[in-house]
């Protein structure tokens, strides 16, 4: 299987207060390990960024569902390749 590792900014389509992010890291922690992506996200300033590794076609599958996800706006990829490890 081919590795990737992806890196996005987005700007949050509302305020997010701290029970939404724990919301979102709750859902991560049960989503991703099921599909093989590992990552990063910081969120400062009405500012996500994100980290995916993992199979190509899941960690693209993944960007699609964030960037046409409402509660993200001006999604921009910063960062896309191929790796031989995590």
């Amino acid at each position: 299987m081919t590795l990737v590792r992806l890196m996005y900014a987005s700007r949050a389509a509302d305020s997010v207060n701290s029970d939404a992010l724990h919301a979102i890291l709750r859902q991560s922690q049960r989503n991703n390990p099921t599909l093989g992506i590992t990552g990063l996200l910081c969120y400062s300033g009405g500012v996500f960024m994100q980290v995916l590794e993992g199979g190509r076609h899941t960690v693209n599958q993944l960007y699609h569902r964030i960037a046409t996800d409402p509660r993200h706006r001006d999604v921009v990829l910063l960062s896309y390749e191929e790796i031989e490890e995590r």
